[in-house]
């Protein structure tokens, strides 16, 4: 079997693990990201968490390997699950899915609630923040799952951007239809999103050049690979050649996992559908489409101040409900082809925020109005957490911009008792 064949075979079984029709409301899910820090900001150890937590009422281990249980990486119960990060001063909630955001963010609170109690009774804080404010990416604060390790033998320093960072990714339902247009416009929108709730610009202990420090810094694992995609795919294989293309860092074996570092297309067909998944895992586009759940992963904004927590997931939701008014307004207002002109808005909203020039007068007001209306055909009065980016917008003020403004003033003390959960 050829390589293009291997593609083709690869992504008809992609494209099939996607529903063929939604429920009655599409479902939403959250893996919220936290940096866990000292009180003088410096980064802290999330394994000293799972062993009070444990001792709440219905919290499990979790294990990284369940066979062997050789390594605690978090607490789990019922649609939740609590583990750290990449970095061990970085853990992330998966929640969901829920029906709507209403009862994501019950579930949500419910959750942060004992985390951010035991955190506290440790000496240590949870941020709503994108960055840990001082600690620097290194190798020692690198969690020791297998996996990481390989990653980093593989890719270097620049894995290690990911010790440092705390994302607010939101999962929501997409049918097999949806598929191409989810993971093309959401990519397309990741400039506005950015600009919006951007809320990482302090980091290694002072002001950042980027108001998003996330998507600054871990560019550096590409900016392509780790970020918006190049272009608008016009079918699944060609988007699916488009990953196949990619050096492929490691892959799992039973003993462990091997140091690849070349093209995946370049082994292709002797690798499975599995080895695929693996791989492209590790393809951190700004929106994926993940066959496990059959959503469309919205991946780059920083997680939100307290207060406003549900911000992002908000705008992302009414985005997936307006695929066509998206499609339809960018057509009128950059033409056939958007990527150049929002991959440069891309570019600028990552340093600058929302005082960054839009491509089109107006581009980021209108996108806001066409998320409104799409939460509003929900049913569900989820609108209303849009307040936040409403505010932002009227002032021109990412999150991340507050940020510095506090640091400039008082300190990254300051910034931490801001904003701690």
């Amino acid at each position: 079997m050829s390589s293009s064949n291997s593609i083709d075979a690869i992504a008809a079984r992609f494209e099939s693990c996607f529903r063929e029709s939604l429920g009655p409301i599409r479902k939403v899910g959250r893996e919220a990201e936290f940096p866990v820090v000292t009180a003088d900001g410096r980064a802290g150890d999330a394994n000293l968490l799972w062993e009070p937590l444990l001792a709440e009422h219905g919290f499990k281990p979790y294990y990284d390997d369940p066979q062997t249980r050789t390594l605690l990486v978090g607490v789990e119960r019922d649609k939740l699950n609590i583990a750290a990060e990449v970095g061990r001063g970085t853990i992330e909630l998966s929640l969901g899915p829920y029906d709507d955001l209403w009862q994501l963010q019950a579930a949500f609170d419910q959750a942060v609630s004992p985390v951010a109690r035991v955190a506290e009774s440790r000496g240590m804080y949870l941020l709503g923040f994108g960055i840990q404010p001082r600690t620097r990416p290194s190798p020692a604060l690198m969690t020791p799952r297998p996996r990481y390790q390989a990653l980093y033998r593989a890719i270097g320093a620049p894995w290690l951007q990911l010790t440092t960072t705390a994302a607010d990714q939101t999962h929501v339902d997409i049918c097999r239809a949806e598929l191409l247009d989810a993971d093309n416009w959401l990519n397309l929108l990741s400039a506005p999103l950015i600009a919006l709730c951007a809320n990482s610009s302090v980091y290694s202990g002072r002001v950042g050049r980027f108001v998003s420090g996330r998507e600054g810094t871990l560019r550096n694992l590409g900016e392509i690979r780790y970020g918006m995609t190049p272009r608008r795919f016009k079918s699944v294989a060609e988007f699916i050649g488009y990953l196949c293309d990619y050096t492929c860092f490691v892959l799992p074996t039973p003993n462990g996992f091997k140091q690849i570092n070349r093209p995946f297309v370049n082994s292709l067909p002797s690798y499975s559908f599995d080895d695929f998944l693996f791989h492209e895992h590790y393809i951190w586009n700004s929106a994926r489409a993940r066959v496990q759940n059959s959503t469309i992963e919205v991946r780059p904004a920083c997680q939100q101040p307290p207060g406003e927590s549900f911000a992002a997931n908000a705008l992302i939701v009414g985005w997936v409900e307006s695929l066509p008014q998206i499609a339809g307004y960018f057509d009128d207002a950059l033409g056939p082809d958007p990527w150049p002109a929002m991959l440069a808005y891309r570019r600028a909203v990552v340093r600058e925020g929302l005082v960054a020039k839009e491509p089109r007068a107006g581009l980021v007001r209108k996108l806001v109005e066409i998320a409104q209306a799409g939460l509003a055909r929900r049913g569900r009065g989820e609108g209303r957490l849009l307040a936040p980016i409403w505010e932002r917008l009227e002032t021109r003020t990412s999150p991340g911009m507050r940020a510095r403004a506090i640091v400039a003033r008082h300190g990254v003390g300051a910034l931490v008792q801001y904003v701690k959960m």
